[in-house]
């Protein structure tokens, strides 16, 4: 009984957003779906160490708090299971989504910190 009323509770301020929303300007909104890449990484470190990759793809929401305030959350998962190679070779990963984010640690695996404080750019 406790839930039905605390849901209840919650949509009604929802109801009342919608019908203040319905008398506001008309808004638009565009929504962009990006496609899918193929990219060849490689290494080539002098001393002949392996150079280790983590990629990562991100999925942001934003929300206006107030004029000209807004939040943005984002979250970040593998786009491709964490890979190293030799120095002198290549690989090709496909599928990843155009706006990925990945770096490279010579010697180490990076961390997701790593990638999000020095993405590589592509």
């Amino acid at each position: 009984m406790k839930a039905a009323i605390l849901a209840l509770a919650i949509l009604v301020p929802i109801a009342a957003a919608d019908a203040v929303a319905a008398d506001a300007a008309p808004s638009s909104t565009v929504v962009t779906r990006l496609g899918l890449s193929s990219t060849e990484f490689s290494c080539s470190d002098s001393a002949g160490r392996e150079c280790h990759y983590l990629i990562l793809h991100s999925l942001c929401n934003e929300r206006f708090l107030a004029p000209g305030q807004k939040e943005r959350t984002c979250t970040y998962s593998e786009a491709a299971p964490p890979f190293r190679i030799k120095s002198g070779e290549r690989k090709k990963i496909s599928g990843l989504a155009q706006d990925y984010l990945y770096t490279m640690k010579v010697g180490a695996a990076p961390t997701v910190q790593d990638v999000l404080r020095e993405p590589i750019k592509h």
